[in-house]
């Protein structure tokens, strides 16, 4: 047994050493922490073991390789390992031990799924977790992207009354344990203004905090990567390509006026990197671009293969009549794995490596709050501008209220899935129109895991 990636023990001792049905402890998830420190797994010795029901399989020429969505461990089996841990007849003691240590085996008594359930319900309700603010600076756009799911919306900037309810908001919501403010639109940087005054009212009222930036990152200039980075305490900019030169500029179609091109899209990347702002450049894929997304990926591969901070982030596009199909898009990923010069360019190793999640994204998190230009409150981005969809506003939000402090309903096909910790039930976006919501590292581990 060769074993490549080690388990998560933090995770591993978590479901180990859960206490059993029939204990009536009821522990906190800081109590749960100190408990799992007891165990000892380099000497347990299971009496009835049985294969993690979160281990995904793969052959290859060179073995078997099992990768454990929960754990995070990696492990390589010969032929002959496998047939042992295929049967649960271990021939050698030393395997035995080994698939145990990584998670591959467990205790015949475990109930791996309802104690992660059990787990991931204590820690969503923690107080000390991290708040998320997603704030609309404007839902106007210099774009004009088909596909984007804000038409129709109304499109003008967030209302100058709005600015110090947003900072009373934030400061009602404990943002002592950490604050991630993350600047959306339309296009974010439209309405700078609003971001100067945010920042600089957190920053007078003493709350630390980072900021993210989703934007098309046309707007972008020397000035302002060398002047506003600080103020706004940037640290990772989002920048969607949806293919090469051409078609790039196509999809975008920026108003003439504007005369944005592809390559100066590449040069603000660049820039931003030698800020040291992390990029993630969303690749934007559907079947009429399928073909082109390997051009750009050459493309961005050889201009950035050397740049550590930008990574390249593959999504497929969802709402639309032509989707691909679940072979199609693991075809996809697994060519796209073949152009890069480096692997983790297509964020491989932090999927390899992610904990576990306990809700699918910031749908269901009720420490994270995305506001629109109107002051509405809602639970996702996809919803900004759209009334019927808030949970609240700034002038009245009851956070006892939030229905995400409630377990929502997870699909049985969803649990009953082997990436089920990588994804959590994936996108309720993706499902209200009709799309998969499987998140992307269901298909970065398989297509990376055929590779090896």
């Amino acid at each position: 047994m060769n074993t490549l990636i080690s388990a998560n023990e933090a995770v591993l001792f978590l479901i180990s050493s859960y206490p059993s049905e029939k204990s009536k402890q009821k522990l906190s998830f800081e109590q749960l922490l100190q408990h799992a420190t007891d165990i000892d797994i380099e000497n347990i010795k299971y009496q009835e073991i049985k294969p993690s029901i979160f281990n995904y399989c793969s052959h290859s020429s060179t073995g078997y390789l099992i990768f454990n969505t929960l754990y995070n461990s990696l492990v390589r089996l010969s032929t002959s390992e496998y047939k042992q841990y295929q049967s649960g007849d271990f021939i050698s003691k030393k395997l035995r031990k080994e698939l145990i240590k990584s998670g591959i085996i467990v205790s015949n008594t475990i109930n791996e799924l309802k104690v992660y359930l059990k787990i991931a319900d204590l820690f969503v309700k923690h107080p000390k977790r991290p708040l998320s603010i997603t704030i609309t600076t404007t839902l106007k756009c210099n774009a004009r992207c088909p596909y984007c799911y804000e038409h129709g919306v109304k499109q003008q900037d967030m209302l100058p009354e709005n600015t110090t309810k947003i900072i009373d908001f934030i400061k009602a919501n404990q943002p002592q344990n950490g604050l991630l403010i993350t600047w959306f639109g339309g296009e974010p940087l439209l309405n700078i203004s609003l971001i100067d005054d945010i920042s600089s009212r957190l920053k007078n009222e003493g709350i630390s905090f980072s900021s993210y930036i989703i934007s098309n990152g046309s707007l972008f200039t020397v000035e302002i990567i060398s002047t506003k980075i600080e103020q706004w305490n940037l640290r990772d900019v989002q920048i969607t390509l949806d293919g090469p030169q051409e078609y790039y500029e196509s999809i975008k179609n920026y108003s003439p006026e504007n005369n944005i091109g592809f390559y100066h899209i590449l040069n603000v990347i660049r820039l931003l990197s030698n800020h040291n702002i992390n990029v993630h450049i969303r690749l934007n894929i559907s079947r009429n671009n399928l073909s082109l997304i390997e051009q750009l990926v050459k493309e961005l591969d050889y201009a950035f293969s050397a740049k550590d901070n930008i990574l390249f982030c593959p999504a497929f596009l969802t709402g639309t009549s032509d989707k691909l199909s679940e072979a199609e898009k693991l075809e996809c990923i697994r060519r796209l794995f073949k152009i890069v010069t480096n692997p983790r360019k297509l964020t491989a190793g932090s999927r390899f490596y992610s904990m576990p999640r306990t809700e699918p994204c910031n749908n269901s998190n009720p420490r994270s709050f995305t506001i629109d230009v109107s002051g509405d409150i809602f639970s996702c981005e996809h919803f900004v501008g759209v009334s019927s969809k808030a949970i609240g506003t700034l002038n009245s939000f009851d956070a006892s209220s939030d229905p995400r402090h409630k377990r929502s309903y997870i699909r049985k096909k969803c649990k009953e899935c082997v990436f089920f910790p990588k994804c959590f039930g994936g996108c309720k976006a993706n499902l209200n129109t009709r799309d998969e919501p499987c998140f992307i590292e269901k298909y970065i581990l398989q297509a990376y895991m055929s590779l090896l």
